[in-house]
């Protein structure tokens, strides 16, 4: 276990995706105060937008450090990019994965840092996030619940109306859109695994491969953030190819991380369950090619099609 030195002064690094949403992301950059952006320094990784938001954002922030790449690497490598960046840049203590569909609250990253202090086996750290559009209701309010027999990930809380049953700090299972991360440890696990491009949930992945290390990952409800929920992958369709990966990466996930008895239910419960639902309704849509697209990628994860991964 890499254990910090807590005599070095934290050196935060914000790391944001961001892919054809313009708007969006000067939304995200206008939340953060100037003072804010000059304390936790801004990375912006540009998966291959058209829509000039790589200049609209050195324009209106030329104090972020905004790098456009050609051509999309999907979620995991944009990311592992933009912190590469980050560390080369910056050399930061800490990494704050920020999506830009969030509006953030004032006191956003100090409250994500300030657990690190008090324990060395904290790795990592994630907000609470409520809808942008209706901010009394809960989008994730304590991370990842995952089901391995039916094939579920659910934040806790989720749709739920905040009532205050999601304030306590709590040990999760964090997702990647608004969490913080020892940057020494980021790169001790080799940052996101790859092999969940172009989405998820390498996020996840990550987590529980963080936690295995025996590190710990903390729900810190003072650190608030507001989702758009936005989806820039096929534009939020499901179509053929967004089946496709889904179907490969979960149960690509499922082998990585479920166990013997997770894995047999899921074969024996979950599948079956959601081929027929999933069947079902997108042939009522006239979405035949999702149907195919989701047996495809089953069928090339089970033969190992597409890369093992770095991990």
């Amino acid at each position: 276990m890499i254990m910090p030195n807590t005599e070095v002064q934290p050196r935060v690094v914000v790391v944001m995706l961001t892919l054809n949403q313009r708007e969006t992301t000067l939304r995200a950059l206008r939340s953060m105060s100037p003072e804010e952006r000059r304390r936790f320094p801004v990375v912006l990784w540009d998966n291959g937008s058209s829509d000039g938001t790589d200049e609209a954002v050195k324009k209106e922030f030329p104090e972020v450090y905004a790098h456009h790449h050609p051509e999309n690497l999907g979620v995991a490598s944009g990311r592992n990019a933009g912190a590469k960046l980050a560390i080369e840049r910056f050399d930061p203590t800490h990494l704050l994965f920020l999506d830009n569909d969030m509006v953030l609250e004032p006191g956003f990253a100090e409250a994500l840092l300030a657990p690190f202090g008090d324990d060395d086996r904290i790795g990592q750290t994630q907000a609470k996030l409520l809808y942008l559009d209706e901010p009394k209701r809960i989008n994730d309010g304590g991370g990842c619940q995952i089901n391995f027999w039916t094939g579920r990930t659910d934040p806790v809380g989720f749709k739920e109306i905040d009532r205050g049953q999601c304030d306590s700090v709590a040990p999760c299972i964090s997702c990647g859109g608004a969490m913080m991360v020892r940057a020494d440890l980021f790169q001790q696990l080799g940052g996101f695994d790859s092999i969940f491009d172009p989405f998820g949930p390498e996020d996840l992945d990550f987590s529980l491969r963080l936690q295995a290390l025996g590190y710990k990952a903390l729900y810190i409800p003072k650190a608030v953030a507001y989702h758009a929920v936005n989806h820039t992958f096929e534009g939020g369709e499901y179509t053929a190819v967004y089946a496709r990966s889904k179907a490969k990466h979960w149960l690509r996930f499922l082998r990585r991380h479920g166990t013997p008895v997770q894995k047999l239910g899921f074969g024996l419960v979950g599948a079956p369950v959601i081929a027929v639902r999933m069947t079902v309704r997108e042939l009522l849509r006239g979405n035949p090619g999702a149907v195919i697209g989701s047996f495809r990628g089953l069928f090339e994860a089970l033969r190992g099609s597409g890369g093992a991964g770095k991990h």
